[in-house]
């Protein structure tokens, strides 16, 4: 048979682009859960509960009103009245009034009237009466209703590969089945040498590795694998695999038959039943790969070399298969990195779970009731008991949780929704801690994050325009007083704020709130300072004092510290109004009574505005598209991605 040389070589960029030019569409399925894991998601996933769905005890103890323990001593315990216990999983309804006392197990549902949990090693019981012999503040030992996964959140995003962490936070939620995308690839293995591994190995043969590395490498991809075999080097079998694998597969992969020697003739079966795109690229080792279609769909030959194909996937066809599936998973299995932020040990073997973020690492533990301590988390650090305290800057491995997709960024400080828009139109992957704007002031100066999101309103009136009533603009000099040189400043957007309340309630705006059960927001979060600055006004237009003015209002006084937490309240009538954005309202079908507009703004650490994945979040909020896309009740202005530095 007549020798055919190579093509020209394609330059390595050349063949990728002919690679990304292919077209593969998989298709949405439905997966059971328990058959989902290493697919890809279709689709957002948003919990439809909150997780906790009710608030639970995290010790075994006593469930009381915090402030009845607010006395008690070792030596003076304060004496309560029992009312009678809670398992966990228990219906058992109690009402704790002042001096009473539930027993509690752990995970069991905090008594209506109880706002903390006495760890059980702190009290003693006799005769009905518990003594306490130690105070807890209010909200100790209780995980609160959706304080781990919130109702109306987006917990996975389209394109996760779906790990063991994944279909945990799928399970927690109540999903039983999951949308995922399905993408077959066809695998062929050519060779008149090759032996199927269990085979017998007679002289001169070898087993084939190709066709067990390759579907393991599809499949951690997250694509679909489906095995045809060892064909042997005959045109006639060849071609019978190609004809069965192009009409079951989106792709399909071959391996040996691809050089140019008499007995390769993979080349040769694509030029003449379809059409070759690309034979032999200039890279070594894998010279030998052809690339071309076949009715349609995409062929890759490659090498028979099994570390030449191996090496070709993960260079070429890997990244392909990921980008079809809008996953961008990497395989690792350790990596080092830099604590970004100072720890400290509890003086014990511990595994820490942590993420990764450009090389830095920060401690993801949210406590051991948490399913998003894993969710968030790219994998553990090892602490051993002698180590008490590790100092930022300091060197640790990291065991990776299998395949990560780790995140681009770290961003604390308020929630807003708009982060989600920004990720979604950037293509970054964002990790986010909602631990309100002062939270992000403390991120940003301990340097653990690269931007805080901050709504922390001046109290200053030079500060504010009068020229939009309503408006409250960002407390510029509080990044000045808190020592924040090493920063810059970048508008945001406006966010209308407002009263949440009943479609038919009668609050028209905060005057109606005395008399009126109010549930606040947590204190340090912006959306409570621009209560307190706008009620300031108000009373001090009535010639009241501010505290009067309050005082009248039942629930003034209490945190939630999430949105989703506010509406449950006032949709299941616990409270008459709520604090929060427009946009909340209207996706929880409340009326929304507005008193002022905000501005949302990032800080941003200087040693970081030169970094990629910055600069891109920077353009993406500067866009037309952002601005378009931007939910209810917010809107970019003339100073949006304006930087101002201190």
């Amino acid at each position: 048979m007549k020798r055919k040389e190579f093509r020209e070589l394609v330059p390595v960029e050349e063949a990728r682009r002919i690679i990304n030019r292919l077209q593969i569409r998989p298709e949405k399925e439905n997966s059971a859960l328990e058959n989902a894991y290493g697919k890809i998601l279709a689709e957002d996933i948003v919990t439809e509960i909150n997780v906790p769905p009710f608030s639970r005890a995290t010790m075994d103890g006593y469930a009381v009103r915090a402030e009845d323990t607010y006395a008690c001593s070792e030596t003076e315990p304060v004496k309560l009245k029992l009312l009678g216990n809670i398992p966990a999983g228990s219906d058992v309804s109690f009402k704790v009034s002042a001096g009473e006392i539930v027993e509690i197990a752990t995970g069991a549902p905090i008594p209506e009237g109880a706002d903390a949990v006495v760890m059980v090693e702190y009290s003693s019981e006799e005769n009905g009466t518990v003594l306490i012999f130690r105070p807890v503040a209010g909200g100790e030992n209780v995980m609160k209703a959706g304080s781990d996964i919130l109702k109306g959140g987006r917990v996975l995003r389209r394109g996760r590969k779906l790990g063991t962490r994944e279909i945990g936070v799928l399970a927690s939620i109540g999903k039983k089945e999951v949308p995922v995308l399905r993408l077959p690839v066809g695998i062929i293995s050519t060779g008149n040498e090759l032996v199927s591994p269990g085979g017998n190995l007679a002289p001169g043969k070898v087993y084939d590795a190709n066709s067990y590395t390759l579907y393991t490498g599809v499949q951690e991809c997250g694509a679909f694998s489906l095995l045809y075999g060892v064909v042997k080097d005959d045109e006639t079998g060849i071609r019978k695999a190609l004809e069965t694998a192009v009409s079951e597969c989106a792709l399909i992969l071959t391996s040996g038959s691809t050089s140019s020697g008499t007995g390769d003739v993979m080349y040769r079966i694509i030029d003449e039943v379809g059409e070759t795109l690309a034979h032999g690229i200039n890279i070594k080792p894998g010279k030998p790969v052809v690339i071309g279609i076949i009715k349609g769909v995409p062929i890759i030959g490659l090498p028979g070399n099994p570390s030449s194909a191996l090496m070709i996937f993960n260079e070429f066809v890997a990244p392909f298969l990921r980008k079809a599936l809008g996953a961008e998973a990497g395989v690792r299995r350790t990596e080092t990195g830099i604590l970004g932020t100072v720890l400290r040990s509890e003086g014990r073997q511990q595994l820490l779970p942590v993420g990764l973020v450009r090389g830095r690492v920060y401690p993801a533990d949210r406590g051991s009731g948490a399913i998003t301590s894993l969710s968030e988390a790219d994998g553990f650090i090892e602490i051993p008991p002698e180590t008490e305290y590790m100092e930022a800057g300091t060197a640790v491995e990291v065991t990776l949780f299998g395949e990560v997709e780790k995140p681009d960024l770290l961003i604390a400080g308020g929630f807003c929704p708009g982060l989600d828009v920004l990720e979604d139109l950037s293509g970054l992957r964002f990790r986010t801690l909602y631990t309100g704007s002062s939270g992000g002031f403390s991120a940003i100066a301990a340097g653990t994050a690269d931007i805080a999101g901050v709504n922390m309103p001046s109290k200053r009136p030079e500060n504010r325009r009068e020229s939009l009533p309503g408006e409250i603009r960002y407390n510029a000099p509080t990044i000045e007083n808190m020592g924040l040189s090493e920063v810059v400043l970048v508008k945001g957007y406006r966010r209308e704020m407002g009263l949440l309340v009943q479609q038919d309630s009668p609050v028209s705006g905060l005057e109606a709130l005395p008399g009126k059960r109010l549930i606040n927001r947590n204190r340090g979060s912006g959306t409570r300072a621009l209560l307190e600055l706008k009620i300031e006004e108000l009373a001090e237009k009535k010639g009241i004092s501010k505290k009067e003015f309050t005082d009248s209002i039942p629930g003034y006084g209490s945190g939630a510290k999430s949105e989703v937490s506010v509406c449950e309240a006032v949709l299941s009538g616990k409270v008459d109004a709520g604090v929060g954005l427009r946009n909340c309202a209207e996706r929880n079908g409340l009326k929304f009574v507005k008193f002022a507009e905000e501005e949302y703004d990032f800080l941003i650490r200087k040693e970081v505005l030169d970094v990629p994945e910055v600069r891109k979040f920077l353009k993406t909020l500067s866009s037309a598209e952002f601005a378009s896309k931007l939910p209810a009740g917010l809107q970019v202005y003339e100073r949006t991605g304006e930087i101002i530095s201190y």
